[in-house]
């Protein structure tokens, strides 16, 4: 994994540092924050661990996976982490690698009730890396298809706010 990202494991900041007046940065706790989008319920004034936009990342607690790509920067906590490519053109390969990895360990996974996953996981799994002409072969035939997911994502968030205001609005 260190060949094409750098990995960071979430902690949590002190919970007196936690608000819901979004001072400081929006925590992602844990996947129930990106779940279907990135909606953080806290924020913190005290950030232990930080990810930054277009870093991916993952459930490592409880729900493992749910890959998601930031575009802000976010406080990560406990039941998170995150993966930096250490090169843009690793991007979308490292995307596939990530959902590859949290399959494998859906099936084998460590925990008694819930699965969760440390960095030694992440450092224990291994899979081949193709050659650098490949992966930048790759990188750009699928970017645009990732850029599109990524504008089509914005574009919700934008019409969710114009939906929320409207209904404040009119329904106040």
């Amino acid at each position: 994994m260190n060949k094409i990202a750098k990995i960071t494991m979430g902690q949590s900041p002190k919970s007196s540092t936690y608000n819901t007046n979004n001072e400081g940065l929006p925590l992602l706790n844990g996947a129930t924050d990106f779940r279907e989008n990135i909606n953080p319920q806290r924020w913190t004034s005290d950030p232990k661990r930080v990810v930054y936009p277009n870093s991916y990342i993952f459930g490592v607690r409880a729900t493992i996976g749910l890959t998601t790509k930031v575009y802000q920067k976010y406080a990560i906590g406990r039941g998170t982490g995150a993966a930096t490519p250490i090169n843009i053109i690793y991007d979308e390969f490292l995307y596939f690698y990530l959902e590859d990895l949290f399959k494998f360990y859906s099936q084998t996974g460590s925990g008694s009730v819930y699965i969760n996953i440390s960095k030694k996981e992440f450092e224990n799994y291994k899979i081949d890396v193709p050659k650098i002409s490949f992966i930048e072969q790759f990188h750009s035939e699928i970017n645009p298809l990732f850029n599109q997911i990524k504008n089509n994502k914005l574009q919700n968030i934008t019409l969710l706010q114009i939906k929320k205001d409207m209904l404040n609005k009119y329904f106040q």
